[in-house]
């Protein structure tokens, strides 16, 4: 088992969201698909996508720290907006 002090290095983490809302709306998705791509290209980002007909979507990310990782999860349009809400945390 991996030591919950490891996870202060720099690591991945898969988020988990799932929608609170059924309202969801095209400028949250769009703000939220352009604050993503931001984070890709500066290498925060790995994979990003949707689960098939389901209110689910998943995030890879590679943080330094667990602070890191909560600023992009508090940062995220559709968590700011109440629109999803992070069922799931794992890191690796």
């Amino acid at each position: 088992m991996i030591p919950a002090s490891a996870y202060k290095n720099p690591h991945h983490v898969m988020l988990f969201f799932e929608e609170k809302e059924t309202n969801y709306n095209d400028t949250c998705t769009a703000e939220r698909v352009s604050y993503y791509e931001n984070l890709k290209k500066i290498g925060k980002v790995l994979l990003r996508g949707d689960f098939w007909n389901q209110g689910r979507n998943f995030v890879i990310v590679y943080v330094a720290s667990d602070t890191e990782l909560e600023q992009i999860i508090d940062n995220d349009p559709a968590v700011r907006q109440n629109m999803l809400e992070l069922v799931r945390a794992m890191p690796f």
